[in-house]
């Protein structure tokens, strides 16, 4: 409680002083006696909380939906991106959105399992056969049922879908089989679908920040963890982790989130920019990924890693009934992606 009354005490503290200075802030209601914005001039300006800088796949989706949305609505919106955590952690700005801490954040939706445990079915493992499957379900009217739900469940809008390439191991041993994954301390996220993921291959998953990974690795706490390919390059724990198991696991998807009380308070139009921009965002970057992966992997090689691939058939008939077994709620979902499977 001493933590949000904080939190709130200082975001006040903020809002009066840029109203000091003649600023705008996304609580301000428009009143049509204010004087109107000139061609150029921003009606609206938002915060964008990111927990990344410049070259991670959730920071760059938040650039291009910035410069985007600025296009559509003739300067009319501008959005200031906070990389680095700067507003927070990813908990503490989704609780604090509403009292201004930020306006919108990009994240996968996963990271809302807290707010709305439907957001599991995002890295639910061994349902994607590859990026066309993704695609056929992240385009169409699957996905969005699915960001509607969670959205309608957590309060929050849910934007756009943008690939992240599939999460995969770096361990500081060789694995390749099922078996090879017993006891394994792998780091992962503090989410319900991971943990109950690894416990399944009967590992011992560790949630843990991602600031504390790489020293964790260097110090034997943990065996390795798992990422898309290109976020775990760019952590360097290829200088701890010289094991690359292509698991292809899971196949996350970020998007840009907003508060949906004030996403359904904008005007029309402006919800129209924030959905477009969005998909053009997502286009962007995903176009940008598929790239990224393949590079990636060869700069891994050429610097000595060892990418191993896995026998995915057998880790799929593995994991046969986990859906069941851990999110009966989810499985209607889970069976109506693998149904979108185009290589079926």
């Amino acid at each position: 409680m001493k933590k949000m009354f904080s939190l709130i005490l200082s975001t006040l503290m903020l809002m009066t002083i840029l109203a000091g200075c003649g600023g705008k802030t996304s609580a301000d209601t428009p009143n049509p006696s204010d004087p109107q914005p000139t061609a150029g001039e921003a009606e609206y300006v938002w915060k964008m909380a990111l927990n990344s800088s410049e070259g991670d796949n959730a920071y760059d989706m938040g650039a291009a939906f910035a410069e985007k949305i600025t296009e559509l609505t003739g300067g009319k919106v501008k959005v200031e991106l906070y990389g680095g955590a700067a507003l927070g952690s990813t908990s503490e700005v989704l609780e604090g959105m509403s009292y201004g801490v930020a306006d919108c954040m990009v994240e996968s939706v996963s990271i809302m399992a807290s707010f709305s445990p439907k957001a599991n079915i995002d890295v639910f493992p061994f349902i994607y056969s590859g990026f066309d499957h993704w695609k056929a379900v992240w385009s169409g009217d699957l996905g969005q049922e699915i960001k509607d739900a969670v959205g309608e469940e957590s309060g929050f809008k849910l934007l756009g879908a943008t690939y992240r390439n599939p999460r995969i191991v770096c361990a500081t041993y060789e694995m390749k089989d099922i078996k090879d994954f017993a006891g394994f301390k792998i780091r992962v996220p503090n989410q319900p679908a991971y943990i109950k993921t690894w416990e399944w291959l009967k590992a011992a998953p560790t949630p843990m920040a991602m600031n504390e990974v790489y020293t964790a690795l260097q110090q034997k706490t943990v065996d390795g963890q798992e990422n898309p390919i290109q976020d775990s390059k760019n952590y360097a724990f290829d200088e701890v982790c010289k094991y690359w198991i292509k698991t292809n696991h899971a196949y996350g998807t970020n998007v840009v989130i907003m508060s949906q009380d004030y996403f359904n308070s904008l005007p029309a139009d402006i919800q129209d920019a924030c959905v477009e921009a969005a998909d053009y965002a997502s286009e962007v970057v995903t176009n940008a990924a598929l790239d990224l992966a393949s590079e990636t992997e060869k700069a891994l090689v050429e610097e000595g890693c060892t990418v191993i691939e896995i026998d995915t058939p057998a880790f799929i008939e593995y994991f046969d009934g986990f859906a069941e077994a851990n999110f009966p709620d989810l499985v209607d979902w889970a069976n109506q992606i693998k149904a979108l499977d185009p290589n079926a």
